[in-house]
C-alpha cells in the first residue's frame, strides 16, 4: 500500500496513535443530533449522518455519545440501536432462510451505512469503556461496527467484517494496467458508446421514482442487506452528491450515487435494470466511467466499498480489512453467540474471489 492510501485509511478509521488518556473524571452525555463540525474532515461526515437521520429509515434509532473530561469534549461517537437479524451475515441458502425470523436487540457504535466505523476524537480504553457502559442500558448486545484491528475493548469478541475496496489513482492509470486488462477495459468503454451517460450534481427530482425503482432492483438481490433506504434519503444526500445516469435511448437503465470531497470519490450506491443493462455490461461500465471522472477531476482515491471484489481487485483496488467487535452482557449467552458467529458468519476470504456478492 502506498503512503497516500495508508494515510487515508488510517485517517478514515480514526485510529492514529494517541497519547494515553490522563486519569480523571470522565462523563458521557447523549445527543440526538450530530454536533456542529462532527467528522468535519471526512467525506462521510456531519451532512452524511444528518441525512440518514432525517430520512427516518425504518428499524434504526440513532444518537451520539459525547465523552467529556473536566468539562472538555474529548470524543464523540455515533451509535444506533436496531433489531438485528441473526442471519444478516450468512450467505444465501437453507440455513439463512430458517434463521430469518430470529433477531436480537443491538446497540452499536458506528453507522448502518458508513464504510468505516468512526469516533471523532480520543480512542482510549477509558473512553470506550464509558461508551460501552451507556450502550449496555439500551440493549443486551453491544457492538462496534467496521473498525480496524486493535480497538482497545476489553471482553469483546472479534469477527472479520466485509473489507472495503479502495483504488489509488495516480499518473496515467491506464498505462499501469496489464496489456490484456487494459484492452478489455477499453473494449468495454467502446461498448458503452451505445449508452448515453449523464452527470448531474445533486438529486434529479424528476427521476426520483425511477431511481428508487432501480435501487430496489439491486437491493433485493443483495445477500447481506442491513438496511432498506427510502426515497427521501436519496433526496437528502443530493446537496453533497453526484448522480451518474445511464440511458438506453430515452429509458434510464442505471444510476450511481457518488460522494466526492477533496481528492476522494466514494461510489456509494447504484441502481440497475438488469435485463436491459446486462447486454451493455453496465455494471463494469459504471466503475470505468467513474475512473474517467477521477482522472478528469483529479480524484486520487476511488473508494468502492464492499462486494464484487474480484472486479474491483482487477481494477487495482486494495481490500482494507474491518472487524465487528461484540459482546452480550450475559456471560453464558455471550459464549453461545460468539461460537455461533465464529461458525456461521461469512468470512472475507470466502468472498474475495467472487464476482458478485
Amino acid at each position: 500500500m502506498s503512503d497516500a492510501l495508508s494515510q487515508y485509511v488510517s485517517g478514515a478509521t480514526r485510529t492514529a496513535s494517541r497519547a494515553p488518556a490522563m486519569t480523571s473524571s470522565l462523563t458521557v452525555r447523549e445527543l440526538s443530533d450530530p454536533p456542529p463540525g462532527f467528522l468535519q474532515d471526512e467525506l462521510e461526515g456531519y451532512a452524511f449522518y444528518k441525512a440518514f437521520q432525517d430520512a427516518g429509515i425504518d428499524n434504526f434509532e440513532l444518537g451520539y455519545l459525547q465523552a467529556c473530561r473536566g468539562g472538555t469534549v474529548v470524543a464523540t461517537a455515533p451509535y444506533f440501536t436496531t433489531r438485528y437479524r441473526i442471519n444478516t451475515t450468512l450467505q444465501g441458502g437453507l440455513l439463512k432462510r430458517l434463521l430469518q425470523p430470529l433477531w436480537m436487540r443491538l446497540a452499536c457504535v458506528g453507522h448502518p451505512l458508513a464504510d468505516y466505523g468512526m469516533i471523532d476524537g480520543e480512542i482510549s480504553p477509558e473512553v470506550l469503556a464509558a461508551f460501552t457502559k451507556v450502550l449496555e442500558t439500551k440493549a443486551a448486545v453491544i457492538a462496534y461496527k467496521d473498525f480496524p484491528a486493535g480497538l482497545p475493548l476489553e471482553g469483546f469478541a472479534v469477527e472479520p467484517g466485509l473489507p472495503v475496496a479502495a483504488l489509488e489513482i495516480k499518473g496515467d492509470y491506464w498505462s499501469g494496467l496489464k496489456q490484456h486488462t487494459r484492452s478489455d477495459f477499453r473494449r468495454r468503454l467502446r461498448k458503452a458508446q451505445a449508452l448515453r451517460i449523464e452527470e448531474r450534481d445533486g438529486y434529479p427530482t424528476e427521476l426520483g421514482d425511477r431511481l428508487y425503482e432501480l435501487y430496489l432492483n439491486v437491493h433485493r438481490r443483495g445477500e447481506f442487506s442491513f438496511e432498506t433506504l427510502n426515497q427521501k434519503y436519496f433526496e437528502l444526500v443530493g446537496p453533497f452528491s453526484k448522480y451518474m445516469l445511464y440511458w438506453e435511448g430515452e429509458t434510464l437503465i442505471g444510476f450511481c450515487l457518488l460522494m466526492c470531497k477533496g481528492k476522494r470519490m466514494h461510489y456509494k450506491y447504484l441502481g440497475m435494470d438488469y435485463e436491459r443493462g446486462r447486454p451493455h455490461g453496465l455494471y463494469f461500465i459504471m466503475s470505468l466511467s467513474h475512473i474517467e471522472i477521477c482522472l478528469r477531476d483529479g480524484y486520487t482515491i476511488y473508494q468502492t466499498g464492499c462486494t464484487s471484489y474480484a472486479f474491483k481487485q482487477r481494477l487495482g483496488s486494495t481490500l482494507h480489512p474491518l472487524f465487528l467487535y461484540f459482546r452480550h452482557r450475559n456471560r453464558l449467552v455471550n459464549r453461545v453467540i460468539c461460537a455461533l458467529m465464529a461458525k456461521l458468519s461469512v468470512k472475507p476470504e470466502q468472498l474475495a474471489g467472487t464476482g458478485e456478492v
